[in-house]
């Protein structure tokens, strides 16, 4: 019976992710991912040599750059994915628009499921390997994740990427070598906030300092072969959705004229999603809760860089404390400052960010020998992300709650480990 029990259970958790791949199936069937098409219309048009970024479609121009979600009252468009990120998406471009949506929401889950297995593969005791996995499908449970898939998001594959650098630097024998650090350099490429890495590995892992500017120069690079101004456009979109977001602009296109059908998609289906809770969780968010986000004197819109500050500073002097323990010690935490990041940024915060967070408790627990006591937030999380999904509240502080759980459970990460005081 003890060799037929474990079976048994890795039977029941395949089949629960086979429900819940059911669920995230027949979702993404309703609608047309609509943060996928930002995407796949933005490497279009970098493709052709068009700002990507500013891009207003109007009546003659290719359906093929025609996303329902681009308000033509803004100066920018909806795509604010960086150049990197939209070029891997160039396989995908070139499919038609529905055949891609499902090869996009097929790899989602392939991402996911190959996270768990870096993760699983990380793992030294079959306790280990059982909360693995336990978190990984309860996860696909939450609401967070439901929205990830049915909106067809990308931070699953970030969160795949930074598996593959978080494992093969735990790795004694690779840990400190080239290839893990191409996949860091690419990283910043993909999402400028990894830019934390660097330091990190100034510090503790030098010898992926040249793979590091390896990969960085390829993201950076290989998108200007595309379209030579793509990051250009990029950088001045994201000050102008800076300034919108901290000033309550409503991006959102009001109603507009579109054709009937785009890409042989009714346009009704194409701009339809399913309503899955979701609500802005960030600090920007907070203060305009509060009524701080605005300057007492001129009633304008505090600028970003004060957050950004926030965040920057604390992680020095993490850092700096950080250096007498292993590296693989501070991993754990190195991953949790990279979730709290995103909070910290001038632009909405919706809970498909959440997926981040697995890198974090998985990370814990393979180097814990016991439970880790910061996951116990997060294992929380679980259960209340479920609820959202089931219950449907509109009241933001309570869709909130599975994120707030997390970000309680990636702060105490940051403790998680003996810091030495210099005298």
């Amino acid at each position: 019976m003890k060799g037929i029990a474990p079976t048994v259970g890795w039977v029941i958790l395949g089949l629960l992710l086979l429900v819940s791949f059911g669920l995230d199936l027949n979702n993404t069937a309703q609608g047309g991912a609509i943060d996928l098409r930002n995407r796949i219309t933005g490497i279009r048009l970098l493709e052709h040599g068009i700002d990507a970024y500013h891009y207003k479609w109007r009546e003659g121009d290719p359906p093929e750059y025609c996303d329902p979600y681009n308000n033509p009252k803004l100066p920018v468009s909806k795509t604010t994915a960086t150049p990197a990120l939209l070029l891997l998406h160039l396989p995908l471009a070139a499919l038609p628009y529905r055949l891609a949506q499902l090869l996009w929401f097929l790899m989602q889950w392939l991402l996911l499921l190959g996270t768990g297995w870096l993760w699983l593969r990380a793992c030294a005791t079959p306790r280990q390997r059982w909360l693995v996995g336990l978190a990984v499908v309860g996860f696909t449970y939450t609401a967070a994740w439901r929205l990830h898939a049915e909106r067809g998001q990308a931070y699953v594959l970030l969160a795949f990427l930074f598996a593959c650098w978080l494992t093969a630097t735990l790795d004694l024998k690779r840990g400190n070598g080239f290839v893990a650090g191409c996949i860091a350099g690419f990283l910043v490429a993909l999402r400028p906030p990894f830019l934390l890495l660097a330091p990190f590995l100034a510090l503790h892992r030098r010898g992926q300092l040249a793979g590091a500017a390896v990969g960085l120069l390829l993201g950076l690079g290989l998108p200007l072969l595309v379209n030579p101004a793509g990051w250009t456009d990029y950088f001045s979109a994201m000050q102008t959705h800076s300034e919108l977001y901290r000033n309550d602009i409503d991006p959102r296109p009001g109603p507009q004229s579109y054709p009937p059908k785009i890409e042989g998609i009714p346009t009704d289906v194409l701009g339809h999603y399913v309503a899955i809770p979701y609500a802005d969780f960030s600090a920007h968010a907070l203060l305009k809760t509060l009524g701080l986000d605005r300057d007492p004197l001129t009633g304008e819109a505090l600028p970003g860089w004060p957050l950004l500050i926030v965040v920057a500073v604390p992680f020095a002097f993490w850092l700096w404390l950080s250096r007498g323990p292993p590296a693989e010690r501070l991993l754990p935490g190195l991953a949790a400052w990279f979730f709290l990041a995103d909070l910290f940024l001038p632009a909405y915060r919706d809970s498909y960010n959440d997926v981040l967070i697995l890198d974090v408790v998985l990370l814990g627990i393979v180097v814990a020998k016991k439970f880790p006591w910061p996951a116990w937030p997060c294992a929380l999380a679980l259960p209340l992300g479920w609820a959202v999904y089931a219950f449907a509240p509109e009241q933001a502080w309570l869709i909130n709650l599975p994120t707030l759980c997390f970000t309680l459970g990636a702060t105490l990460f940051l403790f998680s480990f003996p810091m030495r005081i210099p005298r």
